[in-house]
């Protein structure tokens, strides 16, 4: 008897830590070094801008690093269950802490940052219809993506350019997608460039009932293992001024920003894989 009661109490334990992890983000450990398809690489903790955190702890009770860090966990983990339809995905969040830690640092050491100019990919709720959803892909031209600049009466004169921008990611150590190759046997990498959380600054919004709106936006950029762009940019959604639930941002917003970024890696019609 005594050993059926320890028995169920492991069991239980067991349950409460899975739903623990599944709850903070944590992603299931489904995916083996040297099986996988896709590795996720989360956003580097100085590539977090937020102007809502403020609003979140105080209806929260979370410090600023905790609620960073449940954004980026989140994030990772939607990412990972998008990705689980259609192929083998790895996410740091199923290794150990310290091993996390030490593949993710190398990592960071081994790449850069460069801002781009758009295209980027817009998700926004459609007004009045529930939870529908509208998506728009905005695309510039490729010769609109650089600034002139001359020489007048002596100074040097260049344009404003005041037009979006993404966080794009490369990669200055020539040493690290063969080193990730060999460890993960990986065809792609996602790295997820910047999260953005801000007020809303778009004017043509002023008019809305809500006043204005608040804007997640996720900079990412799809490498495939020979280090060859798949497809890169930034993809935001809009919710509303008044939410202050992080729980409810995260489950909201995560998920549709997610979908968008697997579906440019795997195309618009793939298919889902039992």
């Amino acid at each position: 008897m005594r050993k059926i009661i320890v028995s169920l109490f492991t069991l239980l334990s067991i349950i409460t830590l899975s739903a623990q992890n599944n709850t903070t983000g944590i992603s299931d450990n489904s995916s083996l070094m040297g099986d996988v398809s896709v590795v996720i690489i989360p956003f580097e903790a100085k590539m977090y801008i937020s102007d809502i955190d403020r609003d979140l702890a105080q209806n929260h009770q979370m410090n600023f690093q905790e609620i960073k860090a449940k954004f980026r966990a989140n994030l990772d983990r939607e990412i990972f269950l998008a990705l689980k339809k259609y192929t083998q995905p790895f996410s740091f969040y199923s290794m150990p802490q310290r091993d996390a830690n030490a593949e993710l640092g190398y990592i960071y050491n081994s790449i850069g940052y460069k801002y781009e100019v758009v295209p980027e990919e817009v998700v926004v709720k459609k007004e009045n219809v529930g939870t529908k959803l509208l998506s728009k892909f905005k695309k510039k031209e490729k010769d609109s993506d650089y600034i002139d600049a001359s020489i007048q009466g002596g100074e040097l004169v260049s344009q404003v350019d005041n037009r979006e921008k993404y966080m794009k990611t490369t990669v200055v150590n020539e040493k690290l997608l063969p080193n990730l190759n060999e460890k993960y046997g990986a065809q792609h990498y996602i790295f997820i460039n910047q999260l953005d959380i801000k007020r809303g600054a778009d004017m043509r919004y002023a008019a809305s009932d809500e006043g204005y709106k608040r804007e997640v936006k996720v900079h990412y950029t799809i490498l495939d293992n020979l280090g060859e762009e798949v497809s890169s940019g930034a993809i935001k959604s809009r919710f509303s001024s008044n939410e202050n639930d992080i729980d409810k941002i995260i489950s909201v917003q995560f998920p549709l920003i997610a979908e968008r970024i697997v579906k440019n890696l795997v195309g618009s019609d793939a298919t889902e894989v039992e």
